[in-house]
Formats: structure tokens, C-alpha cells, sequence
């Protein structure tokens, strides 16, 4: 005899597995729907960005920023990844559902404002968890119906001004996503961009959110910047994309000599 399992019933045995082990360890498993086409949420590049770090770097983080946070689930992997305590991850996530989940569920320093350019108030535009968690933006979508969104005022800070008024020293880790709005973002850092030592950003080829910057505009900035582009990823589709940069005076470039069979500093 074969049975068939449905959706229904591996939805019904995952629910049974999960109280099962909230009572043998008495803790609460939160399970969050995650879109699969974004690989926003994907600790495989991250994985990837922190092997970078280890290998060509010339530094150890101390800190990680993550802006547009989602869930905190990719803070929380830099956090594991470079043994930081939860002083020293910071987050930024204006959708006050996600914030509060993210306040509830892990000890960071949570900042429950969007980061942009500016300092003020802005429309945020933001879509139903059910639907979509990680499309929600300052920004318009060009395709996406409106009727999808519910807009709500929202705190507006620039980087620089977060920077001055916590007395913050150094950003080791950064990571940005912030649907179309990756360039305003590195702009409210003004000249405290500087003390970024490795970012990494999602990006656009196309315009998909009215008037954004795609690309073209994120790479001359950080190029301008002094940052050195370690790594690029397209996504599926062929419209975002994303990427890895330290600064250059960051950056350990070695060459292998097949005289010595090991891998040499390029500069001496």
C-alpha cells in the first residue's frame, strides 16, 4: 500500500513535530514564511561574503549593520558567524510587524525607523507578510498592484546622524536591502561612509520602484568610495543582484607563486 502525503498533512506532521519539541525543550519555535524567490533571506551568500572576510580580509568584525532587516534571521547568522554578542548588531526595520518580532525574539540594538538620505517622515509602503515579506519600500513599485500595499508614516534617519549621535567608531559589517533604495541609503552616510570596512548590497539592473537608482549608480558611488568589489551574484531573473565590497585599504590581495607553491602578499 503507498500513501500519498498532501500538503495538508506535511503541514499537519511539521505543526505536530514542532509542539513535540517545544515540550521536551520548553521553548517556542517561531516559524516565518519566507518568499523563495528572494535570496535576500539565503545564508548562502552570506556564508560566502564571511569567507571572504576570513580569507582576503585584514580585519576581524566587531560589529554588523544590517539595514532593512526582515526578520533578523541573517543578523542573527553574522552574529553566530563572528561571535559577536547582541550589543553589536545593530538592525534597522521600519514594518512595525517585523520589528516587533525582531525585538521580541533577539537582544540586538532594534531601530524601528527607515534609513534613507534624510532625516524626517516618510510614506512606507508596506505588504502583508502573508504576501510577500521582503517587498515592502519607501519607494513605489512600477508593477506590483497598490492594492497589495498599505501605506503608514514612518521615522526617516540618514547613517551619518545615527553615527554621531551613538558615537559610533566603526561599521565592520555592513548589509543593505532596502528595496530600490540602496543608493540613498549609502548617501545618508555622507563622509562617515569611511569608516565602512565590507558591505554588502542588493541592487536593481531595471528600475522596478519608481525613480529609483539601479546598478550603474550603487557601483560608481562605492568605486568613488574606495571600496573594491569582491563579489557579484545575479539573482534568478536577471533583475537584482548582489554584491560584496571592502575597502581597498581593507583588502589582503595575494598572489599564488608556482615558484613556491603558497600564496604571497601582492604588495611586498
Amino acid at each position: 500500500m503507498r500513501f500519498v502525503m498532501t500538503t495538508t498533512h506535511m503541514s499537519k506532521f511539521v505543526n505536530m513535530a514542532i509542539r513535540t519539541i517545544e515540550k521536551l525543550t520548553g521553548y517556542e519555535i517561531l516559524v516565518h514564511k519566507r518568499n523563495a524567490n528572494k535570496s535576500k533571506s539565503s545564508t548562502r551568500y552570506l556564508a560566502e561574503t564571511t569567507r571572504y572576510i576570513n580569507q582576503i580580509s585584514c580585519f576581524i568584525p566587531k560589529n554588523v549593520f544590517e539595514i532593512g532587516a526582515n526578520y533578523g534571521q541573517d543578523a542573527d547568522f553574522l552574529k553566530r558567524e563572528f561571535n559577536l554578542s547582541n550589543k553589536n548588531v545593530y538592525v534597522f526595520e521600519p514594518h512595525p510587524e517585523l520589528f516587533k518580532m525582531i525585538k521580541e525574539r533577539y537582544g540586538f540594538n532594534c531601530n524601528n525607523y527607515a534609513v534613507s538620505n534624510r532625516n524626517g517622515k516618510c510614506i512606507f509602503h508596506t505588504m502583508n507578510l502573508n504576501k510577500n515579506n521582503g517587498a515592502s519600500s519607501l519607494m513605489v513599485h512600477k508593477y506590483n498592484d497598490k492594492k497589495m500595499y498599505s501605506d503608514i508614516t514612518v521615522q526617516t534617519r540618514r547613517m551619518d546622524y545615527f553615527i554621531s549621535k551613538n558615537n559610533i567608531k566603526s561599521i565592520d559589517f555592513l548589509k543593505i536591502d532596502v528595496e530600490g533604495l540602496t543608493y540613498e541609503v549609502l548617501s545618508g552616510f555622507g563622509k562617515s561612509i569611511q569608516m565602512v570596512k565590507a558591505v554588502q548590497v542588493e541592487t536593481e539592473f531595471l528600475p522596478i520602484w519608481k525613480g529609483q537608482k539601479t546598478w550603474s549608480d550603487v557601483y560608481k558611488l562605492l568605486s568613488i568610495k574606495g571600496f573594491q568589489l569582491i563579489d557579484y551574484r545575479l539573482h534568478e531573473g536577471g533583475t537584482q543582484a548582489d554584491s560584496f565590497w571592502i575597502q581597498k585599504r581593507y583588502v589582503d590581495n595575494k598572489i599564488f607563486n608556482l615558484k613556491n607553491n603558497r600564496w604571497e602578499d601582492m604588495h611586498k
